[in-house]
């Protein structure tokens, strides 16, 4: 006669012997059912046979891959690290970005913290402060004391001005 389980039934069978209440696989609950049994036989009778091949074995069967101690602490503080690199360099990204708008006039450098942290909050205004034309801020002297080719007058075009 097969035995047939309702849905909390089964659900409470999963749980008791630690799987997921979504697992449908019938090899891997009753492998893990033997697993289970083999272990409490092996504890009435005085023994402990969970060799860690058997552990990973049953972890294999899941799905799930055996890390050590040392290795997990390694892969963690390599992650951490990672993450440090990653937002040091977007940082470093959007200063760029803003010191070359300042140097192309965009913005006033005085402006400069303000606009780092906008940028870092919303990327999108990166394209915003890309977008701005040139020389709202001036940067070099505008008018009088340029040549009429904007350049800078020398000390003969100085002279002109003096008889």
């Amino acid at each position: 006669m097969p035995l047939t389980l309702t849905d909390d039934q089964s659900a409470q069978l999963l749980d008791l012997i630690g799987l997921p209440a979504d697992t449908t696989d019938v090899d891997t609950i009753l492998a893990t059912v033997t697993d289970l049994v083999a272990a409490e036989q092996g504890a009435t009778d005085g023994q402990n046979d969970q060799k860690p091949s058997t552990v990973a074995a049953a972890a294999r069967r899941i799905g799930l891959e055996t890390v050590d101690t040392d290795t997990l602490a390694s892969l963690r503080s390599q992650a951490a690290e990672a993450g440090t690199l990653k937002a040091a360099a977007a940082r470093r990204g959007v200063e760029q970005s803003v010191d070359s708008a300042i140097k192309a006039g965009k913005i006033p450098p005085s402006r400069r913290d303000h606009w780092v942290g906008l940028v870092t909050a919303d990327a999108e205004l990166g394209k915003v402060l890309a977008s701005m034309p040139d020389n709202v801020v001036p940067l070099v002297e505008i008018g009088h004391g340029l040549n009429s080719n904007g350049t800078q007058p020398d000390e003969q075009d100085d002279a002109g001005w003096f008889r």
